[in-house]
């Protein structure tokens, strides 16, 4: 056996498998390209979400409840989370005298932690606090938090958030 007989040349690699990964890159660069296209470039995780102002009362009635009278200075938000979910969020001023029975009026599930009134309303030093379980609305919130603070002796800010299941309240984290 003569030692050009010995060494042979490989054997070439098929050429299915160079063929195989160029598909998958021009596939991948296609996908990219059209999802690039689509987003107007944006990031396509915070697309869905959309927040957008909106009247008090709206938010208010969205959760079964009724902005108070002579309510003032308010502020509400809807943040839409696509294809489900809604929260919504806002802050007014209301008459410090009506804040109490105004929030005793307010329909839902109570959750009762200590320190709570026979109305199920927490009272501080600064204000009020109340939270609520799945409104009777048709926000269909999961949770909403209601924060009274004593802004003088004849008015109060109202703050409230509504979470659904697709939002954290930071007060549940462990």
């Amino acid at each position: 056996m003569s030692i050009a007989e010995a060494t042979s040349t490989p054997t070439p690699r098929p050429k299915r498998r160079k063929a195989l990964w160029l598909i998958v890159l021009a596939t991948t660069a296609a996908l990219g390209s059209l999802t690039y296209a689509f987003t107007g470039g944006k990031d396509t995780v915070d697309e869905g979400l959309q927040e957008r102002p909106m009247a008090c009362s709206e938010a208010m009635y969205a959760m079964g409840w009724v902005l108070p009278d002579h309510a003032s200075g308010q502020r509400c938000t809807e943040l839409n989370r696509s294809p489900a979910g809604h929260t919504q969020s806002g802050t007014f001023r209301m008459l410090r005298a009506d804040a109490r029975p105004w929030l005793a009026s307010l329909d839902g599930e109570r959750i009762l932690p200590g320190g709570v009134g026979s109305d199920s309303v927490v009272e501080r030093k600064e204000g009020l606090a109340l939270d609520i379980l799945r409104p009777p609305g048709s926000l269909q919130a999961d949770k909403v938090k209601v924060d009274v603070r004593w802004e003088s002796e004849d008015t109060a800010i109202v703050t409230f958030e509504a979470f659904d299941h697709f939002s954290l309240d930071p007060s549940d984290t462990p």
